[in-house]
């Protein structure tokens, strides 16, 4: 309660120095307000121009998949397109604000904060602001600036137009040497492989085989049956006499009778044998001939006919792996130059369209709402500088009028203690005075 008391009563101290000095405190404002007006009469009036630039997706080729809330966040990346101090000194120079009265480069430029750059949010828009002392020339220079930032856009963008349009000319270029070679590649290895005359080695291999399949297996039956017959004819011929004999009766011949009667008139009645070749034998002994020789034949030819197989058949293979080695030959060298071919037509469309490509995937930036002249100044602002010159002169005055009741406080303080010691007697002497 005590500490609540004096801190009250503290605070109603210093109320009333305030009040005591309000006159002088309300004199220090007016100073101050006053002293604030002259300065800001004084001051350059400084007038803002300021003009938009607006960052928008190329309407070339297919649109961007990048979404809104991307490309804004992307949009501070376009400021340096403005605020850049080459820009600032081209714009300088072709306003001939490098002459007198002016001397400006494009570090004092910055250092004078003449310009301000900025993109408002959830916008696509670059905001250029130029305060300048001259009207004119903020509008002029805030428009130069914002057109070279358009031009130096589109500068890049034909830069990276040709950049790609050479880089997709080299690789055209090498897409035509490539097929070029995969042509000459193709060409030899055709030649060397000589297919069609492989394909009608085959073809004659793969049509002898069969006629030897065939013929052979006919021979064979034919050998079978020769075989077969030669067998039941030496049967037969073994069954078979070779002479035939033929006994009859001379009687039974009416003039050989009368001769043997004038050649033996006393005799007994002769008989006349007859001995004959076998024409049964001898007609199957023929056929016997004929079957053996037929079945050696037959034989020979089976022999023949299964050596000339056998060479058949080791060659087919031979010759259809070559085949299937030399095919897979072609066939690789014809994917070759069917992938040259079709690399140096997508080549070929890249390069026909690479302005297209890059326009697509590039960034537009124009300028709209231009500059105009601006009419009032912007700095200084007189009405608000006196307004606040003068409440700082208050509040100045007040804290000094404060600064001064404390400090002569505390001298009060100090001297009344002092004072107290001086009256005050001390203890021992009083006893000593008893």
């Amino acid at each position: 309660m005590i500490m609540n008391r004096r801190g009250n009563r503290k605070l109603l101290e210093r109320g009333g120095a305030l009040r005591r000095h309000w006159f002088r405190i309300l004199a220090g404002g007016c100073v101050c307000a006053a002293g604030a007006l002259i300065v800001s009469l004084f001051l350059p009036k400084m007038y803002r121009a300021t003009t938009y630039l607006l960052v928008s997706d190329s309407k070339i080729g297919d649109s961007s998949r990048d979404t809104n809330l991307q490309q804004m966040a992307m949009l501070p990346t376009f400021v340096p397109f403005v605020d850049n101090d080459a820009l600032i000194d081209e714009s300088l120079k072709k306003l001939h604000l490098d002459r007198e009265p002016y001397n400006l480069t494009a570090d004092q430029f910055r250092r004078q904060n003449y310009m301000d750059v900025r993109s408002p949010k959830s916008t696509r828009l670059l905001e250029l602001d130029i305060e300048f002392p001259d009207a004119r020339l903020a509008a002029d220079l805030s428009n130069e600036i914002a057109q070279g930032a358009v031009r130096f856009n589109d500068k890049l963008n034909a830069t990276d137009t040709l950049a790609t349009q050479g880089f997709l000319k080299k690789q055209l270029d090498q897409a035509r040497m490539a097929q070029a070679d995969a042509a000459e590649r193709r060409l030899k290895v055709l030649d060397e492989a000589r297919i069609e005359d492989r394909e009608k080695d085959l073809a004659i291999l793969l049509s002898e085989k069969d006629r030897l399949a065939t013929q052979l297996q006919q021979l064979r039956l034919d050998l079978i049956q020769n075989q077969s017959r030669s067998q039941s004819l030496e049967k037969v011929l073994k069954s078979e006499p070779e002479v035939i004999s033929l006994k009859r009766s001379i009687t039974s011949d009416r003039f050989a009778e009368v001769a043997a009667a004038q050649v033996f008139p006393a005799g007994t009645p002769l008989a006349l044998t007859e001995e004959s070749i076998n024409e049964t034998r001898e007609g199957i002994r023929q056929t016997y001939v004929n079957a053996s020789v037929n079945g050696s034949a037959q034989s020979a030819g089976v022999e023949a006919a299964s050596a000339r197989m056998a060479q058949v058949n080791r060659e087919l293979p031979e010759l259809v792996g070559r085949l299937t080695a030399l095919r897979g030959r072609i066939e690789a060298a014809n994917q070759e130059y069917y992938l040259a071919v079709e690399a140096t037509k997508n080549a070929s469309h890249e390069y026909q369209t690479a302005s297209v490509t890059v326009s697509s995937k590039s960034q537009d930036m124009k300028q709209i709402a231009p500059a105009l002249v601006p009419e009032r100044p912007v700095r200084p602002r007189i009405l608000i500088n006196t307004f606040m010159g003068f409440l700082f002169g208050i509040l100045l005055c007040g804290a000094c009028a404060i600064a001064v009741h404390g400090y002569r406080e505390i001298q009060a303080q100090d001297s009344f203690t002092v004072e107290d010691l001086d009256v005050a007697p001390s203890p021992v002497s009083g006893a000593r005075r008893r």
